[in-house]
């Protein structure tokens, strides 16, 4: 009885998330027939599972479709709007946060500097500038923080499975918090706290350069160099959350240029500059990323040869000067290589919104049941990402 029960409640939750699949990519009404027709359910059954999702409210009544004499038929869209989940990226410089109704699209964006130095303070702020941001869709109203339904917030350092920052050269005053926990309680909503790195990564990976990849080791070369491992399509955390922390290790430098994590140059200020120079012809600048590519060659050699990835993804500077890196760093680790087979690098397609877009991306995934309501309602990443397939870095 048991098996037959549960055999039953699985189809139907199959039936709920086609449906309200089917409806979440069309931008207008749809009748029952077109429903039906478009996921392959008997017109009874649709009409059942519509019944259910109109309770839910994640499904309304549109306006009544019209195809000739007779009665009008039933036209039903996706609420979308009933529900908001959010992303947050903080760091030492600042804050990102992204709105996004339930279809994944985005509403409000906001960036925003600290009044004097970074911290969870500024995660809410970020919030409401984000719902305060001008959209003409919006004609100027700003959206209702009362309407969201999951947080997902990014951090630089170790974090926790329940949250906490246990770890941070980057914002040392966080260590010890119970962020999660502290953010639940202020924002009155389900908050889940990842790296940040480990964002940008899951991000690339489900809708960025590394989409129809399952194993991407996503690599960003900022203010510091990171290493971040997605395997089998979920972010390879390891026992103690310290998978990718090869700056961990006693005495480790990946670089002469790197001082306690941070990368100094000497050509320009940043490694942006330093690309965007090398790029352009910078003699100077460019023997700068060279010998830069040849130090880090062997420990990037090393990642691949024990996770054999199907591609990585690079982030380092814009992307019209992704090539001055690309270029220098592929033949680099071919160097290290003995055998000739080895995955692609490719310049990140998310740039420095990797991982806001992560962190909404994860609320979606980790809170899907207490958003839609459905079981095993798949995360929208492809309207997540879809606005930043393009060169904004």
């Amino acid at each position: 009885m048991d098996t037959a029960r549960g055999a039953a409640q699985a189809e139907r939750s199959a039936n709920q998330v086609a449906c309200l699949r089917f409806l979440a990519d069309a931008d207008e009404a749809r009748t029952v027939g077109a429903i039906s027709e478009g996921t392959g359910l008997s017109r009874p059954t649709v009409h059942a599972v519509l019944d259910d999702l109109l309770e839910t409210g994640l499904v309304e009544a549109g306006s009544p479709a019209t195809a000739g004499p007779g009665r009008p038929a039933r036209a039903f869209r996706f609420a979308r709007e009933t529900g908001l989940v959010a992303g947050v990226d903080l760091g030492p410089r600042g804050a990102r946060a992204i709105i996004c109704d339930l279809s994944g699209r985005r509403l409000g964006y906001a960036e925003l500097a600290p009044e004097r130095k970074a911290d969870l303070s500024l995660i809410p702020r970020a919030l409401e500038a984000a719902a305060d941001s001008t959209d003409p869709g919006r004609a100027g109203r700003s959206i209702e923080l009362g309407r969201l339904r999951a947080v997902g917030v990014g951090l630089p350092g170790v974090v926790e499975a329940d949250g906490r920052l246990r770890a941070s050269l980057a914002m040392p005053d966080l260590v010890g918090l119970p962020v999660a926990e502290l953010l639940a309680k202020e924002l009155e909503q389900p908050i889940v706290v990842d790296n940040d790195i480990k964002l940008a990564a899951l991000a690339e990976q489900r809708g960025g350069a590394g989409r129809g990849y399952s194993d991407v080791v996503y690599l960003q070369i900022g203010h510091r160099l990171s290493v971040s491992i997605v395997l089998n399509g979920v972010i390879r955390q390891g026992r103690h959350r310290l998978a990718g922390e090869l700056g961990a290790q006693r005495g480790m430098r990946w670089t002469r240029n790197a001082q306690r994590g941070q990368l100094v140059w000497s050509v320009r200020p940043t490694s942006a500059e330093v690309l965007s120079a090398a790029a352009a012809g910078d003699a100077d600048a460019q023997a700068e990323v060279e010998d830069f590519c040849a130090q880090i060659a062997g420990r990037i050699a090393t990642v691949l040869l024990v996770v054999d990835p199907e591609v990585v993804v690079v982030r380092g500077g814009a992307l019209q000067d992704s090539g001055a890196l690309l270029r220098p760093l592929t033949a680099a680790v071919e160097q290290e290589l003995v055998f000739p087979e080895r995955p692609p690098f490719v310049a990140s397609a998310l740039g420095r919104e990797a991982v806001v877009l992560g962190a909404v991306g994860n609320a979606f995934d980790r809170c899907s049941s207490g958003i839609y309501g459905v079981h095993d309602y798949p995360s929208p990443w492809a309207h997540i990402t879809h606005e930043l397939e393009r060169t904004t870095q």
